[in-house]
């Protein structure tokens, strides 16, 4: 197994977390992050809940970056019960510190120094453009949208469509049972679900030129990184 890990863009190297390094748990949040939170008015977890053990077991070791075998081996050892203890390291994001999440797959921390993470940035002061009342006709639009389409079709007028309709595979793997509606999708979107889909590369394309939907920088590079890397695999 890869024990270290190079961050290029700050020329940093991390080493795999040894469990054996943390001997019990710890007891408040470094200083930097308390003051990192009052100035961006964050609410960290609990310290004491398993989200706040992982936290600050992650924050006390900036320069490690963690495994699901390691998540394993602390909650483990700390006797923190969890029904997955990747969830407990993964998730820090959602109320505002920015992880590594996305960027290096199957290895997790914080990045330091410390920055707010996208999804807090687009929560904070984010509004709805028009007045109570207008968002509630909206809502119930796209619910009677999605109740017309999906909930009342009947069972018998479902479809089966492939999941990748680029593939020649016709086992159960590729197929997908689907409303009508989903049929004008097909060409174009690779299907998880029923209602799960992403666009195909030519569709994507379409809808990026048409400015219909924006990937940032950070986002490209991960596509990037993806890809090259499924390349790789495959030849």
């Amino acid at each position: 197994m890869i024990d270290t890990l190079i961050i290029n863009a700050e020329e940093k190297i991390m080493t795999h977390m040894n469990i054996n390094d943390i001997t019990e748990l710890y007891k408040c949040y470094p200083v930097e992050l308390i003051e990192f939170c009052k100035i961006h008015n964050l609410k960290p977890p609990n310290i004491n809940s398993g989200n706040g053990k992982a936290l600050s077991a992650m924050l006390y070791n900036p320069d490690k970056f963690w495994t699901r075998n390691t998540c394993d081996e602390f909650v483990k050892k700390f006797n923190i019960k969890t029904k997955d203890s990747i969830q407990l390291f993964n998730k820090h994001s959602q109320w505002g510190i920015k992880t590594n999440s996305g960027t290096v797959c199957g290895k997790l921390y914080i990045v330091y120094p410390y920055a707010l993470s996208n999804k807090h940035k687009m929560r904070k002061d984010f509004k709805y453009d028009g007045t109570k009342e207008e968002q509630n006709i909206e809502v119930e639009k796209i619910k009677l949208t999605i109740k017309n389409d999906y909930i009342d079709v009947s069972n018998d007028n479902w479809q089966l469509g492939h999941k990748n309709p680029g593939s020649i595979d016709n086992t159960n793997t590729n197929l997908v049972l689907q409303p009508p509606i989903q049929a004008k999708y097909r060409d174009d979107y690779l299907f998880f679900d029923c209602l799960t889909k992403m666009p195909l590369p030519s569709k994507l394309n379409r809808l990026i030129q048409l400015n219909e939907i924006q990937l940032t920088p950070e986002q490209i590079n991960e596509y990037l990184n993806l890809f090259t890397l499924l390349k790789t695999i495959q030849n």
